[in-house]
């Protein structure tokens, strides 16, 4: 959450102010909760060991099925964040419709992956994880090039 944040800061923070817009803020709220889902879905795989060994993880705490509806609400919040973060900083209809896409590759995440059936946490992890991130970085340059 800190790096938008932080990056804001320095790019466009007045010296001896801190005043931060919310554009940062929801862009941090963006990236924390899209990385503690993801996180949730790639621990559930370590439930057993994390139990094994008292480690709190959120899998070993609730399980893996409960775990998986904590990712999935991250997730929400993640999505929700960036309409919000759309209506505050001031994005065009391609970043509405790249919203759009980053939702429904985040249900065709939480589809790969189900309580005791694990063994595509990888695909849904690393693929398409990195299709989010290039997604979002290609909507938000998009947007703000052809405005």
């Amino acid at each position: 959450m800190l790096a938008p944040v932080a990056a804001w800061i320095a790019l466009r923070g007045q010296p001896g102010s801190l005043h931060l817009e919310w554009a940062p803020i929801l862009l941090g709220a963006v990236v924390l909760f899209w990385v503690a889902g993801f996180d949730i879905i790639y621990a559930c795989q370590d439930e057993d060991f994390d139990r094994k060994h008292r480690l709190r993880s959120i899998p070993a705490w609730l399980g893996a099925r409960r775990a998986l509806q904590v990712a999935c609400f991250c997730h929400v919040i993640m999505v929700l964040s960036l309409v919000i973060l759309a209506a505050v900083f001031p994005w065009g209809k391609f970043f509405y419709t790249g919203i759009v896409c980053i939702a429904a590759l985040l249900v065709y995440e939480h589809s790969l992956v189900r309580p005791g059936e694990l063994d595509r946490v990888n695909l849904a992890f690393f693929h398409v994880n990195s299709i989010i991130s290039m997604g979002l970085l290609l909507i938000g340059a998009a947007d703000l090039l052809l405005r």
